[in-house]
């Protein structure tokens, strides 16, 4: 079965996003087991996915946030199996920081 297709549904997500965007490291979610954190992490994506269906609702085609979500700057990790937090969902920020950059001479 899949998840719902109403936003009502996802408040608790909804909140959870929020609740990572404004930490500057993001956030964990312990859950039971590693299946569990993957299947949270797919309600966490499809729920991405119904807010960019909005914003095409909300934004005109031409608008900066057409077919985005606020929560695209989010990176939703699970570790690999195996790792001692195998059963955590990471919610964190994209930053640039994580990255090697070079300026071209």
């Amino acid at each position: 079965m899949g998840f719902s297709k109403s936003p009502l549904a996802f408040g608790d997500v909804r909140e959870a996003f929020d609740r990572a965007l404004n930490s500057p490291k993001g956030i964990r979610i312990p859950c039971e087991t590693r299946g569990a954190a993957i299947v949270l992490r797919s309600r966490f994506n499809y729920f991405r996915k119904i807010d960019r269906d909005e914003s095409k609702r909300v934004y005109p085609i031409d608008h900066g946030m057409y077919n985005c979500s606020a929560y695209d700057k989010l990176i939703l990790r699970v570790p690999a199996k195996g790792a001692p937090d195998e059963t955590v969902l990471y919610i964190e920020p994209r930053l640039s920081t994580d990255m090697q950059i070079e300026e071209i001479e």
